[in-house]
């Protein structure tokens, strides 16, 4: 529940926990509703300054997201470790980039380690270091409360977006 290099309780944050009313759920929505995605590696900005900018990568994502639930009096902590992701959604996590080596490129330019995996010949996942957070809790499931509590995974830097397709200004529009 205490403050760390990364996670500070600036003014701001404890602001920000008391209008989203120390709610679990209204902190985590607002964190991965409001801050951008950025794909770089390591403790860069911290929690107060990832609040400012609204945009960071994974490790101050969750210095955020982790900041807001200790002044809250929600325990919370670091996760660390690898993850798969299907490769079409990791294309789009990124930006919506067309194919899986623009992923890797996107994503080693930023310091994030990773492997590409392929099966029957096909790239189908890539492999990346990274961090996200549990908090813990009794926290309500669709069924009810969970029977006890206990510590519960959340990444709130890794989203899903719908890209529409650009238009040909200059075939759509008469000159």
């Amino acid at each position: 529940l205490s403050e760390s290099v990364e996670v500070q309780f600036s003014d701001e944050i404890i602001a920000l926990a008391a209008e989203l009313e120390h709610d679990p759920v209204k902190i985590y929505n607002w964190v991965y509703n409001n801050i951008e995605f950025i794909p770089s590696y390591g403790s860069i900005q911290g929690s107060a300054y990832t609040l400012q900018t609204e945009h960071g990568n994974a490790f101050d994502t969750s210095s955020l997201l982790i900041a807001l639930y200790r002044v809250s009096g929600i325990p919370a902590r670091y996760v660390y470790g690898t993850v798969r992701l299907p490769i079409e959604e990791a294309q789009n996590w990124v930006g919506g980039v067309d194919n899986p080596e623009s992923v890797q490129n996107l994503l080693s330019g930023g310091g994030i380690p990773s492997t590409l995996i392929k099966m029957n010949g096909t790239i189908q996942y890539i492999d990346i270091e990274h961090v996200w957070v549990e908090a813990y809790g009794q926290f309500e499931t669709e069924n009810g409360f969970m029977p006890s509590a206990e510590w519960l995974a959340m990444d709130a830097s890794y989203k899903q977006y719908d890209y529409v397709k650009p238009i040909n200004i200059l075939e759509k529009v008469q000159f």
